[in-house]
């Protein structure tokens, strides 16, 4: 349970820096800041790597939680 705490602390983390990298800032402007996209992608990345570590027993507290990483390609698979 220890491991779960630490990993929904990283992926709180996470979501909050996304959240403050996008704040305020247009889609053109995102675009043009590959510093801040690439920090974005990092943050992501946590997200996505913590919520498939959780253990099921979190999961299964929160069936409604969409744990599966999205199945869509990412901006690195569509090659930007």
């Amino acid at each position: 349970m220890q491991r779960d705490v630490l990993l929904l602390t990283e992926m709180i983390d996470a979501a909050e820096q996304a959240h403050r990298l996008t704040a305020d800032i247009t889609v053109s402007k995102l675009e043009a800041d590959r510093q801040r996209r690439d920090a974005l992608l990092w943050n992501f990345t946590v997200l996505g790597e913590a919520a498939g570590q959780l253990s099921a027993e979190v999961k299964d507290k929160f069936p409604d939680m969409p744990w599966q990483q999205p199945r869509t390609g990412s901006p690195v698979s569509r090659g930007r």
